[in-house]
Order: structure tokens, then C-alpha cells, then sequence
């Protein structure tokens, strides 16, 4: 009888597992099984509660298990995701901790099961939402032996050598689910909230007021004028049918971004508050995005009064321009820019002659294409 069949390994080797980074638990957002990128949590509706899984040092034939939970973590439908496995790279602190810069893999002995009563999720096919909050999976590992210490009727997978082995374990979620044309992506892009309610029928709002949206910046112009100083925060001005000039379409308010310092009942006039106005939209890197908005110039003022300058990722991308009739003159603006990041700022400034009048704007929408 061959004596390997009685002790299965000649002697106690070790496989050795680092002792802070086993499992990589990832998120990533693929159009196919091989085209890996990685995103923000700002932008997925679901979130893992640990980013590790480590075993420390283990010996062949232990069997261990680890788990991570799955949460579904906005409003929606659900999402549809998939654990798949790939190499772990090598840390920048240790870069040469396995051949060719990633760790030995230790994907093929690891099998996933989600323990959910009632649940039929797979690692091909798994799903939360409103309904099934979380998901718990068991990592259970079996080490393997290593070649030439084990016995001649071992059937089963093995390994080379020794050493540090690794794996990421990442929760796969299609990016087309995630591109959905019907959500809109700006905040308050008609400018509908807060409503005004001054008997003026316009009014200011400060920088980050609740439930606003928007962020507010002077731009440009003096920072004093007739003896008073430039307010801080910036003001965004909101009108509600001044002089019975009309917002667009149903809108009841729009906004001014050549502003005003002290509001409807100051005293002030033709101070310098032209202001830029921005929102950071949470994006998909590579998804291209329709961005739509509607300006026109103020009644009865020229066009040097009225220069919209639209922004997207920091780059500007239009200057509209017109002069003023009688009432409001709005014309829709419509353009389809991808993103870079998974944040995007849209941005809209005015860089009209700064006196209090300027551009007013309207509908701003951003919504993905799939």
C-alpha cells in the first residue's frame, strides 16, 4: 500500500494566506463578463458591508467560511447582479506577491452560496430591492493541497507552491439596468421650490437652502457697491410672474442668474450679482447623458445683458446669447455629452454685463441614454 494513502501529505506544509487581504469584495459595472470598471457607491443602488475576507495563515484541508451581505440601498425596481471572481492584484507595498503582479489565485476553491430561507438566488443570477433588502452569501473554502504532498487517489484541485494567495469576489451589475432614460437626474430643475411668495413675485435664496438643489457662486463683478458689501452666502433669484412674464411650458417659477444682494424689499439696484449655479450629477464613466435646458433673455434689456455660458464636466460647451422682447422669449437647448466620471458637474454662469439683470433659465434636465 502506498503510504500516501494512509497520510495524505508527506509533511505539514503551509499555504500560506495574507493576513489582511484574502477576498477583495468589489463592485463593477460591466457591459460584458471581461470589460471590468469601476464606479462610485454614490451611483449603485447596492452596497457590501465588509471590502475584506481574510482566513490569516491556514494549512491544507481546513475548511473555512467567511460571509458579506448584499443591501439594496435606494428607491427603484431592484437591481439584477452576479458574483463573479477575478485575479487579485498585488498591493503598491508589495507588487511582487505573485507572479505577474497579482496574488496566486485562489478563485477555483472558493464556492458562494446565499443562505436566504426562500430565496433562489444564484452567483449567475441574484437580485434586491424594495422587497428582498439584503442578500447573505457564505464563502466556503476548502484549502487545497499542494502537488506532491498528497496521496495518489486524492481527486480534487491542487496547488503549485506555498505562498500568498488571493482572489476579488466582485458583485457584477449590468450597466444598461443602470441607465435609465426616465429618472431624472438634476434637482429641482425648474426651479419650482422654494416657492416664492413675496408680493413682488421674486425673491433670493441662499446658497444650499433646503430642498433648493442648487449650488450658488458669485461670478464675477465688484465685491462692494454704493457702501454695502457683497453678501455671502450667493443669492439665486427665483420669479414667480413678475410684470406677467411667463416661465416656460407649465413652470410657475424660473430662475435669474444676474441676481440681486438685498432681495425685493432692499434698496439696492443694478448691483453687480451675476452668479454661477451648479449641480454634481451622479454619472456612469463612458455613458452618454442628454443634457436639456430652456433660456431666454429678460424683457426689455440687450443682449450684452443676457449670456448664458453651459458647462458640463468642466468644460464649457455653449454661450447662448439674445436680446429681450416685451415678454419672456424661451428656446429649448438640447445636447448629448458623455461622462468621464462618476461625478458630473453641470454648470450654468452668467456672463452678461453684471447690473442685477440677466438671463433667466428654465427645465434643466439631465437623463441617461441607454
Amino acid at each position: 500500500m502506498n503510504l500516501l494513502s494512509k497520510n495524505i501529505f508527506k509533511e505539514p506544509k503551509k499555504l500560506l494566506i495574507p493576513t489582511a487581504i484574502v477576498l477583495g469584495l468589489i463592485i463593477v459595472l460591466t457591459t460584458n463578463l471581461f470589460n471590468f470598471t469601476g464606479v462610485s457607491a454614490q451611483i449603485i443602488p447596492v452596497s457590501v458591508n465588509i471590502t475584506h475576507l481574510a482566513f490569516g495563515t491556514v494549512f491544507p484541508g481546513e475548511e473555512l467560511q467567511g460571509n458579506f451581505i448584499v443591501t439594496y440601498g435606494t428607491t427603484g425596481n431592484g437591481i439584477h447582479y452576479k458574483i463573479i471572481q477575478k485575479p487579485k492584484p498585488c498591493p503598491q507595498e508589495n507588487p511582487t506577491c505573485g507572479p505577474a503582479g497579482y496574488y496566486r489565485d485562489l478563485c477555483p476553491f472558493l464556492k458562494k452560496v446565499n443562505v436566504d430561507a426562500g430565496e433562489s438566488d444564484t452567483v449567475t443570477q441574484a437580485f434586491v430591492g424594495p422587497n428582498d433588502l439584503t442578500d447573505t452569501w457564505i464563502v466556503y473554502f476548502k484549502v487545497p493541497p499542494i502537488m506532491g504532498h498528497v496521496s495518489q487517489d486524492y481527486i480534487g484541485g491542487v496547488v503549485t507552491d506555498e505562498g500568498d494567495y488571493g482572489c476579488d469576489i466582485a458583485i457584477d451589475i449590468n450597466l444598461e439596468e443602470l441607465c435609465n432614460s426616465n429618472e431624472e437626474l438634476v434637482l429641482n430643475g425648474g426651479f419650482e421650490s422654494p416657492i416664492v411668495t413675496a408680493p413682488q413675485k421674486w425673491d433670493i435664496y441662499d446658497s444650499g437652502t433646503s430642498s433648493f438643489g442648487w449650488m450658488v457662486e458669485w461670478y464675477d463683478g465688484a465685491t462692494s457697491y454704493n457702501g454695502q458689501t457683497r453678501p455671502e452666502p450667493a443669492h439665486l433669484e427665483l420669479h414667480r410672474g413678475v410684470m406677467g412674464w411667463l416661465s416656460h411650458g407649465t413652470s410657475s417659477q424660473h430662475a435669474e442668474l444676474d441676481t440681486d444682494w438685498d432681495g425685493p424689499s432692499g434698496s439696492l439696484s443694478g448691483e453687480p450679482a451675476s452668479v454661477r449655479i451648479y449641480q454634481d450629477i451622479p454619472t456612469l464613466p463612458g455613458q452618454t447623458y442628454n443634457i436639456k435646458f430652456y433660456f431666454s433673455p429678460r424683457p426689455a434689456t440687450d443682449a450684452t445683458n443676457n449670456i448664458l455660458e453651459f458647462s458640463w464636466g468642466g468644460e464649457v460647451k455653449a454661450t447662448t446669447t439674445a436680446a429681450g422682447g416685451s415678454n419672456t422669449i424661451w428656446t429649448e437647448h438640447s445636447y448629448n455629452f458623455s461622462a468621464i466620471a462618476t461625478t458630473t458637474r453641470l454648470q450654468f454662469t452668467d456672463l452678461g454685463t453684471p447690473d442685477s439683470l440677466g438671463p433667466f433659465l428654465d427645465d434643466v434636465s439631465v437623463r441617461c441614454i441607454p
